[in-house]
């Protein structure tokens, strides 16, 4: 899949107006050409073609987290964008137990009937910070889920403190330890009400 983008700024070159004064002959020094901080396009004709969409990227994480909810089948995820961190969510998965085979052309299909862990891979959910999405699932479908605290934001600090609330809203209860995130839920609740709080952190 190809992918074009382009520079946020075009070297387009912005010559200043020099004003000769009275006591100022008519030949000037050299000028000093300055970058303007500006795209411009010439236009006068019509566009076409076509280009190819791929899917959202944040969209696509939750729905590859959704995916380990599916005990009765495989999954078949069309327009997966191609970038790091689908890949990235794909090795989490991975980590669990579930089959992951790329079809080509952005389709994906995962396998997640047989799992042996509720514990992913550390390394790949400290490079994401959507793997924190594969909490609401693990817990509603096996009861319990431990998972490393999320990484890879380089923005700032971005606390996951209402993610936890909801959590515990709905049921779980979270203990920390040891840097990450462990959750028992309490016995007799319905535990498929956490998937609903699967795509509220970003």
């Amino acid at each position: 899949m190809a992918l074009f983008s382009l520079p946020l700024s075009l070297p387009c070159l912005r010559t200043p107006l020099a004003i000769p004064t009275k006591n100022e002959t008519s030949i000037s020094s050299p000028q000093t050409l300055v970058p303007d901080q500006k795209l411009v396009i010439s236009g006068g004709l019509k566009l076409s073609g076509h280009a190819q969409i791929s899917g959202s990227k944040n969209s696509a994480l939750a729905v590859l987290a959704g995916t380990l909810c599916c005990s009765d089948g495989p999954s078949l995820i069309r327009g997966l964008p191609d970038l790091a961190d689908t890949r990235t969510m794909a090795e989490v998965l991975v980590s669990l137990g579930a089959k992951v085979e790329e079809m080509g052309g952005g389709d994906l299909v995962v396998d997640a009937r047989e799992l042996s862990s509720v514990e992913p891979c550390e390394d790949a959910i400290g490079r994401i910070r959507a793997g924190f999405f594969v909490l609401g699932p693990l817990v509603a479908r096996f009861g319990e889920a431990e998972v490393s605290l999320p990484g890879g934001c380089r923005i700032g600090a971005r606390p996951i403190d209402l993610y936890l609330r909801g959590l515990e809203a709905l049921g779980a209860n979270v203990q920390l330890r040891m840097g990450k995130s462990v959750f028992v839920p309490q016995m007799g609740e319905d535990l498929l009400g956490l998937i609903s709080i699967l795509v509220s952190q970003v």
